[in-house]
């Protein structure tokens, strides 16, 4: 070969080296972000590259696929060269429908025998906008955060006087339409009474939840008409169809007065039943009703209408149903419209409230009701009608226990507004006050509130105070012995720091053997 001949060869040879791309030893997935992707939201994952030596290796170039085709999944590039320094590479993935997806990248290097091949974690891409039908409000955690159990709290004492400052934590979900909570939402509150605080705005966490701080404080209640509970509440372009009252109120069960029809009449749930009242015997021209102090809370955030995908293609299409909402307002008195004086959220910025627009709309302002009882006890004026005893009954003769043996005392009481009173503790109940060889405890212990009708049926025992595990037994009293019991029933008024309101129960008098 002339030396001319075999310099070109050489030098060929180096450039098809120089140019070739080194297989690396090994090829490594290192990360995504973001780690929880969502629908439309682009992902970048990155790989690296080892030599030998197990030093990065840089100039590698690689390649990118899907490991199997998935629809509206788009990656790029196809192919990427390791960085100098830290011989790492990236690819971006993104899911462009509207249905949840996942995928798996694989990476290549090198060629022929000494290709290297790595493949990435599954990426799962899931939730799209917030919808308005995954959107819960309530308040409580008796069964977890947000499990929407906390119903009252005690904001009255018996001269209708205001106690400020009891608290009650309530919790927004935001969630998308496949179910997947939404992390860093920021959600807004209005209330018609009290205050929410630190701030009306709070932002969801990792599982969608956005707490809030609720109190009692000015401003009150509105004071309402008493109304009528109807299973066909209105729903049209101007009402929510909303219920008058909550059902865990039992509206179903409403009498005009509750407390003197208990047992007395046959229950017609069916039926459109007046709402409870009686004249106030403390403020005079004042009626009493429990919506008195239902208090309406709002959460708003942005995101979509709900609606039925029935074709499965993640969008809405024309002719699927949707929810049409209304622009955010607080319903203070109940009727499931905005009236004036009601405070809204103007989504349009055209200077009204508005009702349902008739069209799905994909970004607009979702939102949803809570509603709490603000509660107190009765005034020594209002026992006659929100106190009433049943076993035994009134004037009835007075009570033998027999020697180890109980009785049981079971009477009814009510706030002045015909609500329950706030029980959120299960040390709640009727005890103490004992007179004479007996003993006074709650019938049933562990006692917390999870509905709220217009009364409480309360309970407590009065048991033989001898100790029959004592040996020897004791034997009954030579004589019977008389004996009195005024026992206090507890109510506490808040989950958070409530106080406690203390009823008495109706006196009970009697003998033991």
């Amino acid at each position: 070969m002339r030396p001319g001949l075999a310099s070109l060869v050489a030098f060929t040879s180096m450039v098809w080296l120089a140019c070739s791309s080194p297989a690396p030893a090994t090829l490594e997935f290192v990360d995504q972000n973001p780690p929880r992707p969502r629908l439309g939201e682009i992902t970048t994952l990155r790989f690296r590259a080892v030599d030998s030596r197990g030093s990065p290796q840089a100039g590698t170039q690689v390649s990118f696929t899907l490991q199997s085709p998935v629809p509206g999944v788009e990656l790029s590039p196809t192919e990427g060269t390791t960085n100098p320094g830290d011989g790492m590479v990236s690819v971006q993935i993104v899911a462009r429908g509207g249905r949840v997806a996942s995928a798996v990248v694989v990476a290549s290097a090198g060629e022929g025998g000494e290709v290297k091949t790595v493949i990435s974690p599954v990426i799962a891409f899931a939730g799209t906008n917030s919808s308005s039908r995954q959107l819960t409000f309530q308040c409580g955690s008796f069964s977890g955060d947000g499990s929407g159990l906390h119903h009252a709290i005690g904001a009255w004492d018996e001269t209708r006087h205001l106690i400020a400052g009891v608290k009650l934590n309530c919790i927004a979900h935001v969630g998308d339409r496949n179910g997947d909570g939404i992390e860093g939402a920021q959600v807004s509150f209005l209330t018609e009474a009290g205050t929410i605080g630190p701030s009306a705005t709070s932002v969801t966490d990792v599982v969608g939840n956005a707490l809030v701080l609720y109190k009692s404080s000015l401003p009150l209640p509105l004071d309402v008409e008493p109304g009528e509970f109807t299973w066909n509440p209105t729903n049209d372009s101007t009402h929510t169809g909303e219920y008058i009252a909550p059902l865990w109120m039992h509206p179903f069960l409403w009498e005009e007065n509750p407390v003197a029809a208990h047992g007395n009449t046959t229950p017609q749930p069916f039926v459109t039943r007046p709402e409870p009242r009686r004249a106030d015997p403390i403020r005079p021209g004042i009626t009493l009703n429990p919506r008195d102090n239902l208090v309406s809370l709002i959460a708003v955030t942005a995101g979509e209408e709900a609606f039925d995908d029935n074709n499965n293609n993640g969008q809405w299409d024309q002719g699927e149903p949707f929810v049409d909402l209304t622009e955010p307002f607080v319903d203070s008195n109940d009727n499931g419209t905005w009236d004036p004086n009601e405070r809204f959220v103007d989504t349009n910025g055209d200077g009204r409230w508005n009702g349902k627009n008739g069209a799905f709309d994909a970004s607009t302002l979702i939102w949803a009701q809570e509603r709490i009882i603000w509660t107190g006890w009765p005034h020594a004026l209002d026992r006659p009608e929100t106190v009433r005893q049943l076993i035994p009954a009134p004037n009835s003769p007075p009570i033998t226990i027999a020697h180890f043996s109980s009785a049981r005392s079971t009477f009814l009481v009510a706030d002045p507004w015909y609500n329950r009173i706030a029980q959120n503790s299960d040390g709640d109940g009727c005890k103490g006050g004992a007179e004479g060889p007996v003993e006074i405890e709650p019938f049933v212990t562990g006692v917390i509130a999870f509905t709220y009708p217009s009364y409480h049926v309360e309970q407590y025992i009065v048991s033989d105070r001898h100790d029959e595990t004592q040996e020897p037994q004791p034997g009954p009293f030579p004589t019977a012995v008389n004996w009195k019991a005024d026992a206090t029933c507890t109510y506490t008024a808040a989950q958070l720091e409530g106080h406690k309101a203390f009823v008495p129960a109706p006196s009970l008098s009697g003998t033991v053997l």
